[in-house]
């Protein structure tokens, strides 16, 4: 049994591995993302960011299954949309056909059947807006995320949704 033990002791250290992995892709694609100690309140690996200029804040958790998830609130309805309708394009969330930067208050959603993936951006009073996506792979949160990044360093405030 002891190359089974070896085998289970390299296996784990591949996964933690490639959990490190996903922590440095979500932290090269959004900078201001901190890495969490221990206890995190859910994911082993989590990390989260406060925007030291307002409101918004969040997190970013990789589960054990490496799918990982996003909650962000009181970001800016005009980042948000700027990064959401650059990822997706027009219309993918339900009840924004014309993209969640036009979007007027309200919850639109969107799931992703290949991987059961729930994306739900909520848009509130004041101009702002939370995001949560749940259970989708590590490339797609860090898609988003470099998006988000690039809208806060530089809105299209001329086309914002007023």
């Amino acid at each position: 049994m002891p190359h089974v033990e070896k085998a289970v002791k390299d296996w784990q250290q591949q996964f933690a591995g490639l959990k490190t992995s996903a922590a440095n892709l979500m932290q090269i694609a959004f900078p201001p993302l901190e890495i969490m100690q221990s206890p995190t309140g859910c994911c082993e690996t989590r990390l989260h960011w406060q925007d030291q200029d307002s409101e918004a804040s969040g997190y970013v958790c990789i589960d054990d299954f490496v799918q990982a998830t996003l909650q962000f609130e009181n970001v800016p309805h005009s980042v948000a949309g700027q990064a959401l309708d650059e990822v997706f394009g027009l219309g993918w969330f339900n009840g924004a056909e014309l993209g969640v930067r036009q979007a007027g208050e309200g919850v639109y959603y969107w799931t992703d059947e290949t991987n059961a993936a729930e994306w739900e951006v909520s848009v509130l009073p004041g101009g702002l807006a939370n995001l949560s996506i749940e259970y989708t792979n590590a490339p797609d949160i860090a898609t988003l995320l470099d998006a988000l990044h690039t809208a806060y360093e530089d809105p299209h405030e001329d086309d914002a949704a007023t």
